[in-house]
Parts: C-alpha cells; structure tokens; sequence
C-alpha cells in the first residue's frame, strides 16, 4: 500500500526538479560587476574584460535597473560598493567560487582534501603553515584551500569542503579539533607601543586605534577591551576596516594600534612587523575549530588532516 505513495513523493520531487528555473541576470552582466567592484573602477573592469566602458556601464545600469538599488557609490574615486552592493558582491563572489570549484571537481582525484575558511583565517593562519601541513600530510592527499566570507561558509561547504573552520565559544557536535583559543592583546609599531606606553602615563596624547568595521561574529572588539582595560577607554578609534588582514597591515604601517588574536599575529610579531603591548593576553571563550563535514567523514585523507590541525604550529 506505500508504494503508490512512495512514487507520488518520487514524481513530486522530480517535477519539482524539472519545473525549477533561476532567476538571475546573465552571467555577462554579473561578471562585469564582480569585475568593476573588484578592481573598483568601470574603465579597469572593461580593459581586464576586453570590452568597452559604455558596454560595463550598461550591464551595470540594467542590474541597478532590475533590482532597484545602487551597487555603486560613483561619487567617490575610486568608485566604492554601497551597503547593497557589498552584500551582493559576496554573493556573487561565492556564487562563481561554486561554479569553479565545480568544473575543478571534474578533475577531482579521490584523495583531494578540501578545507574551507574565512579570508583571515586562510591568510593569517594556515598559509604561513602551510608548508609543514603539506609536507605533514605527505603525497598521500591533494590540499586545496577555499575561502569565503564567513557568513557563508556554510554554503561553501555545500560544495564539496572536507574541512571546515569555524568560531565558538561551544564545540562542534561532530569530529573536530581545537586549532586555537582567543587570545588578544594591543599590537603596534614599536613607535606606536612606545606612544602608547607614554599615554598611559600621560605623557602625550593616545595613539590612534584601528577597528574591524563588519560585524565580527564573536570576535573581541575594542569595546571589550575597554571593559577589561578602562585605562584605554578614552583612545580615539581612527579607521576602521572590514578586513582583518588589513587592519594588520594597517597597524604594521604604524597608523594605530589594533587588536592581535594570538596564533592570527604571529607571523607579524616574528617578523617584528608588530610588536605587543606589554600586558597580559586576555582571553575570552571564543576558540577556532576544525571540524570535519559530511564531505570529509568519508574521506580518509580529510581525517589524516584533521588530526594534524592540532597540532598546527
């Protein structure tokens, strides 16, 4: 008696399949507006696109057209994403990593290893280890490296990640390991320390403070650091920024201080691009996991990584 209920769910789900069309702009028009928010001018997207800027310009204009909102802030030199353009600009970023990650899948050997993170935690955290990871992780796997925008990690793992990286303050509920605790202190110039440990004993003026400008999912915000610190609460924030490998960079060009999460700065502080504050570390109960995904639970290799991810040094 369920079989006749079991084929009406089956044809359900398959017309549902067939009958699916996407509503999106042609793949033209959105690679000419990843090209221009990318490269932050119209004229740089048609010479890397080899076009013209009237025809950028048009793709741009019927986008704005068709939904009713300005991506660009052309006021501006360069020209710069407005709020809804940069929301739409991950999107799309992440939409065209999917696609690529897909024709590479093609070509996908059976003992490739997928780890997929934040831009920060790729940059900062695993390339300057790369090296020992790899040659760790033997000829046995091929490790490739995807990054997106935190917020959409997750539908980066829908396409094939092995591994994923990820911040809370409470452990995953499938197999992972603890990569790092979050530990922060002010991190500067040795010029800007030295400013900084003059203001403290009110010998000069504060030392401008850099801040992450996103929303920063859990991360310790200056805000917190005042409350553990109100010696430092009057400094004044100077730039902020939505990146934080650019506020690093940022702070290593000694224009203020900012934030360093101890294991993400290292490779600051062992170049003495950076330079800590003279106080404690303070913690917090945010730490970086790895955990393995569907993906990788059936993948030999990915568990292999896995465990050496602990022990990343």
């Amino acid at each position: 008696m369920r079989f006749p209920l079991l084929l009406c769910a089956h044809n359900h789900i398959k017309n549902d399949i067939v009958d699916r069309r996407y509503n999106i702009p042609s793949l033209s028009s959105l690679v000419a507006f990843e090209a221009v928010a990318r490269l932050r001018g119209f004229a740089r997207a048609a010479e890397e696109l080899n076009t013209s800027q009237p025809a950028i310009s048009r793709h741009i204009r019927n986008l704005e057209i068709r939904y009713g909102v300005a991506f660009f802030n052309r006021d501006k030199s360069p020209v710069a994403l407005t709020s809804k353009g940069s929301q739409f600009y991950a999107g799309v970023v992440q939409g065209f990593n999917a696609l690529e990650n897909a024709i590479e899948d093609l070509k996908q050997v059976d003992n490739r290893v997928t780890l997929v993170c934040s831009h920060s935690v790729s940059h900062l955290l695993l390339m300057p280890r790369y090296g020992n990871l790899r040659n760790a992780l033997g000829n046995e796997a091929e490790l490739r490296i995807m990054t997106a925008e935190y917020n959409l990690i997750e539908a980066a793992v829908d396409t094939g990640g092995d591994i994923v990286f990820e911040y809370s303050e409470t452990e995953p509920d499938t197999e992972h390991v603890l990569v790092c605790e979050e530990q922060i202190k002010p991190v500067g110039t040795p010029e800007m320390v030295r400013r900084a440990l003059d203001a403290l004993s009110g010998k000069c003026e504060a030392p401008p403070l850099l801040r992450l400008q996103k929303e920063n999912f859990g991360w310790v915000d200056w805000i917190d650091w005042w409350r553990a610190h109100p010696e430092y609460a009057d400094w004044p924030i100077s730039e902020e920024f939505d990146s934080y490998v650019y506020l690093l960079e940022a702070a290593a060009l000694g224009q203020g201080l900012g934030l360093g999460w101890r294991s993400f700065v290292d490779p600051y502080l062992a170049r003495g691009d950076l330079v800590e504050m003279p106080v404690d570390w303070h913690s917090t109960s945010t730490k970086v996991y790895a955990r393995l995904t569907h993906f990788g639970q059936k993948n030999p290799a990915a568990r292999k990584c896995l465990s050496l991810l602990a022990n990343l040094q």
